[in-house]
């Protein structure tokens, strides 16, 4: 799957900080480590999926709690909420979603209820905008409009937004109970709509306010930012892999930058730049949503039943990296054989060396192969860091 959102920012679009040590498992060539600890700290689990959707490979889930708001009691834990850098703010599935909440319906000032559709690479998500507070480990957000997916009080979809692909309205269409993006910009600036008695109009604008929005903005404090720090992974995968998300940058002992190397992204589009076989690819991004690396090169072979790579043997392969703030560095990563990895290990869900062509002829998506073994910094437009100004990110 590639969790893409087509929306913009990102539009038309897949040293260790605070951890001690770590340890080598060469049985499988899979790096452990002890997670950080601290109120700003919860995990990220790559696993096979929720019960309703087995099968997802590639695919970090962290749990988020969600509360009616004002509420400290009307609340639900939703695990297997997909963690996105490449989106903004928190969708669940409405099959996920406890009815008992009730939370409250967002309504433009004539009155009308406001209603999203999230177009992804894949297909398109409808449904209302609500507003919630959101709990995630000791971070909360108060009152965050967020978008509920397949909500059956909304079924009519307008054309303008059913023609962008197929519908995952379902936890089994869209492979997890919901997504939370945490990418460099605030608001997604989507697709909205106002719908009255079942007639549905998009808009042209819709307040800030209204609009479904990066909850991370909204914590207290550890509110400029987010780091994906993960394992690596053997050449033949891992099964259950866990990680942490941990949220703010230089702001507590376990969230400092360290040597890590900024790559500021354009304040419009949050894209860099990537040059790869001498051809360079100005629309390129870093996406935890995206389950391989997907890139251009019509030297690879790709699988016969789907656009996996599958070259003969292993290949290690080099991009170049480039902020808008020049600053640039290499990045290796390896592309196997996709039907052998998925032919091996039965158990496996992540693997490091997966590469897939790319539709986006002017764009290099580093999925998320691209964060095993890394701490990956993504800097929200507009916070103050130690390291300037998000948005970026650095590695």
């Amino acid at each position: 799957m590639t969790r893409l959102l087509a929306l913009a920012p990102l539009a038309v679009i897949l040293g260790l900080v605070g951890c001690g040590g770590s340890s080598l498992d060469t049985s499988s060539g899979t790096t452990t480590m002890p997670p950080p600890t601290g109120s700003n700290v919860t995990a990220i689990t790559v696993d096979a999926g929720p019960a309703a959707a087995p099968g997802d490979i590639n695919m970090p889930f962290v749990s988020v709690t969600v509360c009616a708001p004002g509420s400290t009691t009307n609340c639900q834990t939703i695990d297997h909420v997909e963690l996105d850098t490449g989106s903004y703010g928190l969708r669940i599935l409405s099959s996920a979603l406890d009815s008992s909440l009730a939370l409250p319906q967002e309504n433009t000032d004539t009155g009308g209820a406001v209603l999203e559709c999230t177009q992804f690479a894949d297909g398109f998500s409808w449904g209302p905008v609500k507003t919630a507070d959101i709990q995630i480990t000791g971070e909360a957000a108060s009152s965050v409009p967020v978008q509920i997916i397949g909500d059956p009080a909304f079924p009519g979809v307008p054309n303008t937004c059913s023609s962008s692909g197929p519908a995952e309205d379902t936890v089994a269409t869209f492979g997890a109970n919901g997504i939370l993006g945490v990418g460099p910009f605030v608001e997604d600036a989507g697709l909205y709509y106002t719908c009255t008695s079942g007639i549905c109009t998009e808009l042209s604008t819709l307040d800030l306010n209204l609009q479904v929005s990066n909850p991370v903005a909204f914590f207290a404090a550890d509110n400029n930012g987010v780091i994906v720090q993960m394992p690596s992974v053997g050449t033949g995968g891992s099964g259950t892999l866990s990680g942490s998300l941990i949220f703010g940058i230089g702001t507590q002992s376990n969230n400092g930058l360290g040597s890590s190397t900024i790559y500021a992204v354009d304040p419009n589009s949050g894209v860099f730049s990537v040059t790869y076989k001498n051809q360079a690819f100005d629309y390129s991004f870093l996406d935890t949503g995206s389950t391989a690396n997907y890139f251009v090169d019509s030297s690879i072979p790709t699988c016969s039943s789907n656009s996996f790579y599958c070259p003969s043997s292993t290949l290690s392969l080099s991009a170049s990296v480039t902020g808008v703030n020049t600053a640039s560095n290499s990045v290796d990563f390896s592309v196997a054989n996709a039907e052998n990895l998925f032919n091996g290990d039965p158990t496996a869900v992540a693997f490091a060396n997966l590469g897939a062509s790319n539709s986006m002829s002017d764009s290099f998506d580093f999925g998320m192969p691209f964060f095993f073994g890394r701490s990956v910094y993504v800097a929200i437009s507009g916070q103050t860091t130690p390291g300037g100004t998000g948005p970026y990110f650095a590695f």
